[in-house]
């Protein structure tokens, strides 16, 4: 059985909280494999686990409302607004799942395709390890066994592993925020406008495609599609237990960032 909990918007450090706090108890056998569906209260910035926040224009954030949180995962910096985010943990034993973050990264891919599928959503996986500009920017160029469209970045994910659990989360833009996220770094501004011009050409969003909105439960009943179609197992909507939640209180702290005083 696999667990799909239709979450709601919250602050940033809470997302990545409630994400690690699933994962921890997956982890550990007491809740199954589990997707979370969520949003984000605010525009949010998503630095990878070890980004620097140096490459970040903090009063460009300040100054447009736009909060700041470090992910629990790798890579590079996400810009979260209209959009539904998804994670995807399970045991690190799971018998479907590879031992390699590669490896179980294209299991989960092909879920994702089958559900985006559900919505008459046709996408494709990025094969290649592309070149990225030398930017902060996680959307400058699909990473492998990423989400594609007509060979346009579509969903940018993240996965952390370890000896307990696989954490797998990632953005399916509705409509994405191009200068805004092009502004949330410190570049000059002919960089700028090169890495502006090369998202309007290599980044893609539901909105583009379908000409309309998705919401949360037209998402969850394409999860429910696709994931079970790909691990054979059934999905069934369920919640947050008490247990997830009084963790997720505990280590929202880990992942807020004071930009106050930077």
């Amino acid at each position: 059985m696999i667990r799909l909990i239709i979450d709601t918007y919250h602050m940033g450090s809470w997302n990545m909280a409630c994400d690690l706090a699933i994962a921890k108890h997956v982890g550990k056998g007491s809740q199954p494999t589990t997707i979370r569906l969520y949003g984000w209260t605010l525009p949010t910035l998503s630095l990878g686990r070890f980004q620097k926040i140096d490459d970040i224009d903090i009063d460009y954030l300040k100054n447009n409302n736009i909060d700041i949180v470090r992910r629990p995962t790798g890579g590079r910096a996400v810009l979260h607004h209209k959009e539904i985010t998804y994670l995807f943990t399970a045991s690190a034993n799971h018998p479907l799942l590879p031992k390699s973050v590669i490896g179980s990264y294209k299991i989960i891919a092909n879920a994702l395709i089958k559900s985006l599928e559900y919505l008459n959503i046709f996408c494709d996986v990025e094969k290649n390890k592309n070149k990225h500009m030398n930017t902060p920017a996680c959307y400058d160029a699909p990473s492998i066994y990423e989400i594609t469209i007509d060979k346009k970045k579509f969903i940018g994910s993240a996965q952390y592993r370890n000896d307990d659990y696989v954490l797998q989360h990632g953005s399916i833009p509705i409509e994405f925020p191009l200068k805004n996220y092009v502004n949330s770094f410190k570049l000059n501004n002919e960089k700028k406008e090169k890495l502006l011009n090369l998202l309007k050409k290599k980044v893609i969003d539901i909105k583009s495609v379908l000409n309309k909105d998705i919401s949360f439960e037209e998402m969850a009943e394409a999860f429910k599609f696709g994931f079970s179609n790909v691990f054979q197992e059934e999905v069934i909507i369920g919640e947050l237990s008490e247990s997830e939640y009084d963790l997720t209180k505990k280590l929202v702290e880990k992942f807020e960032l004071d930009i106050g005083n930077v």
